[in-house]
């Protein structure tokens, strides 16, 4: 019995961690980078280390974790202040329209989560600032003179990037998707126990596995209700019409798909016995309980849809069906 339990993972904990939208990212990411440890995985290790402790200035940041911004400068003209003017960013000079292009966010994850708190909060005005260092100011100067013409020579005094709060929530939902979308391949191959022995003979192979769902396996949207699962893995593309509170089309959308008749129906008579949370989109234990069973279905095969695009694809669904 030790011995099974010295060379065993339990993956199903990390799971059902991950399909909880409510949980935090920190267990499961704590027992991923455990798992690489063990297992020696380079990649893994080092993706979830810096998701837990946060990115380095000079690491390579994911393009999931670059929050599109735009520019406001602050002006001083004689005794004159001039505050918050936009500035387009395609006016500046190459070597620094790069960098005001995005707000680079490189805290850890558990910063976020505490800043998401606080963006998702009712009536909430907080916006997602990044204060320029005075050192870009003179780079920032010419253009700006140029666009606020005046008598009186401006000076720029300060300059911040402005970005959209509800971003952030998609670094904690493609974190989210990453992780399970690896967990539930590795699972499909090895099972929900491990045996490290086992995984350690296909180390190089599972290392590939990896790193494509850590950096390339990323789900965008393109459009209203388009689901898109990119990557090697990718086997879906769907255009969701589901209309709010309308069950045929959300019953039609998902058999459209592979979700059997029985278990369709099962979705239909529990969806409303609960009530989501609009604020946060995040399901009631009803719905998240029987999302966690149709996932399984994926990994054991019982429905033919690609483990990564399996949860997007319901959550997409649902996410329609209670207005999300």
């Amino acid at each position: 019995m030790t011995e099974k339990t010295n060379n065993t993972f339990i993956l199903n904990n990390v799971i059902n961690d991950l399909i909880d939208a409510e949980k935090s990212l920190i267990n499961p990411l704590m027992k991923l980078n455990y798992f690489g440890r063990i297992t020696k995985n380079k990649e893994l290790t080092e993706y979830t280390l810096n998701e837990i402790k946060g990115y380095s200035a000079d690491s390579k940041l994911p393009d999931y974790r670059k929050i599109g911004a735009r520019l406001y400068v602050d002006f001083q003209a004689g005794w004159n202040s001039h505050p918050n003017k936009e500035l387009p960013v395609a006016g500046l000079d190459k070597d620094i329209q790069e960098f005001c292009n995005h707000i680079r966010v490189y805290e850890s994850i558990r910063e976020i989560e505490n800043m998401n708190l606080k963006f998702s909060e009712k009536d909430s005005h907080y916006e997602l600032k990044f204060p320029l260092p005075l050192q870009l100011l003179p780079q920032i100067q010419p253009f700006a003179t140029r666009l606020y013409k005046s008598d009186i020579r401006m000076q720029v005094t300060g300059a911040r990037l402005i970005g959209n709060s509800s971003k952030m929530m998609g670094i904690t939902e493609t974190v989210r998707t990453n992780l399970l979308a690896f967990s539930m391949e590795i699972a499909e191959q090895f099972g929900y126990e491990i045996e490290l022995t086992d995984y350690n003979k296909q180390r190089e192979e599972n290392n590939k596995t990896i790193l494509q769902y850590m950096t390339t396996n990323n789900i965008t949207t393109s459009g209203d209700g388009n689901i898109i699962n990119t990557g090697d893995k990718a086997k879906i593309e769907a255009n969701i019409n589901i209309s709010k509170g309308n069950k045929e089309e959300l019953a039609k959308y998902l058999q459209e798909n592979g979700i059997s008749p029985e278990d369709t129906a099962e979705l239909v008579e529990i969806i409303d016995t609960e009530e989501p949370n609009p604020e946060n989109k995040t399901f009631g234990k009803k719905v998240s309980d029987w999302t966690k069973k149709m996932i399984g279905k994926a990994v054991d095969g019982g429905w033919n849809v690609g483990i990564g695009a399996a949860g997007s694809l319901l959550a997409e669904a649902i996410g329609k069906y209670y207005g999300f």
